[in-house]
């Protein structure tokens, strides 16, 4: 089962649709049961964490799911009920929720030189920070009553 962007469309939740990768789906009759197990090798294009351009990172995994046969159908459990009426076995559900179980928590290059020049330079402390402008009463913090909600102020007179 081929993995791309045209597969990502039927899914509008999708946290991108620049994954690619190929799923390959197996089979196995266990008595009334089947056995379906989905090895999906491919690759993912997401924003870096660190420089915010796009890195991409290999996805891989191998996920299992049971589908029994029985009365009426039921996708909603972790094992699969199909009924009588139900002649297809559509798997792009949990494609799609395993392929977005995988992707990894910290999205970064695989070093500070593949980041973004500008980005990296801004890191490392090189550059002039720009000023701040939101949420800064100027003196380093220090003004506890500056730019609090006054519904919170109404909570110090609770101690």
């Amino acid at each position: 089962m081929e993995v791309d962007s045209l597969f990502f469309d039927s899914f509008p939740s999708s946290e991108t649709n620049q994954i690619t990768g190929l799923a390959n789906v197996t089979l196995d009759k266990l008595g009334s049961k089947l056995d379906c197990v989905v090895a999906f090798t491919g690759e993912a294009t997401l924003p870096c964490d660190r420089c915010l351009a796009d890195v991409t990172l290999a996805i891989s995994f191998e996920e299992r799911l049971v589908v029994q046969l029985g009365e009426t159908t039921n996708t909603e459990d972790d094992i699969w009920t199909l009924g009588s009426e139900c002649h297809e076995l559509d798997i792009s559900q949990p494609v799609f929720e395993w392929i977005h179980l995988h992707l990894p928590l910290r999205r970064l290059h695989e070093s500070l030189e593949d980041c973004d020049p500008d980005v990296a330079e801004y890191l490392s402390g090189s550059s002039e920070k720009p000023s701040e402008t939101s949420g800064s009463s100027g003196s380093g913090g220090t003004d506890e009553n500056d730019g609090i909600d006054p519904r919170w102020n109404a909570l110090k007179d609770l101690k």
